[in-house]
């Protein structure tokens, strides 16, 4: 009898664990970002978030700041390097290769805003080779996409790609 109680109890604490959610990107090359996104214990929706990085020679996970409330969306970019960066807003940028998978840290890739929109907020019409458009906000980067939060949808969040919106602007660095 015993053994059957702790059999249920485990069950019953097994299907409350959440489940963890991610939104992908193929960038080409057989390379994908990703974004995973596994919900803190609570019933609000805070994440503990990790960027995913899977190629042909290799793979890579990053932890990313915890998301308490404070997370808005992540832009991710090519620069014109080839290298890719994801801006995570007031929480910096992560820069890094796919082939093979690694973190860079090079300080010639600024992710300061530049001067780069007009008025009227236009866009510099010029592409990069691979057909994504440049960035409004920072000097040498394509805009590939968003990854966001998704309200009240069955899946937490998704990749909304620079084909279907338009850039949105990141908030400033802390």
């Amino acid at each position: 009898m015993r053994m059957l109680i702790v059999t249920l109890i485990g069950a019953a604490v097994a299907g409350c664990i959440p489940q963890s959610r991610r939104a992908q990107i193929d960038v080409g090359g057989g390379a994908s970002v990703a974004l995973i996104v596994s919900p803190m214990f609570g019933w609000h929706s805070d994440w503990h978030r990790k960027l995913s990085i899977k190629a042909p020679k290799g793979s890579l996970e990053i932890d990313l700041f915890e998301d308490t409330g404070w997370w808005r969306g992540s832009n991710l970019y090519r620069h014109e390097s080839g290298l890719y960066v994801l801006h995570e807003g007031q929480a910096g940028c992560i820069i890094f290769s796919v082939s093979p998978p690694k973190l860079v840290n090079d300080p010639a890739i600024s992710c300061d805003k530049s001067n780069q929109t007009v008025p009227g907020g236009t866009v510099k019409a010029d592409t990069s080779s691979q057909g994504f458009p440049a960035s409004r906000f920072y000097r040498d980067f394509q805009y590939i996409g968003q990854f966001v939060e998704t309200p009240h949808g069955q899946k937490p969040i998704s990749f909304i790609g620079a084909d279907k919106q338009p850039e949105a602007e990141p908030s400033d660095i802390l």
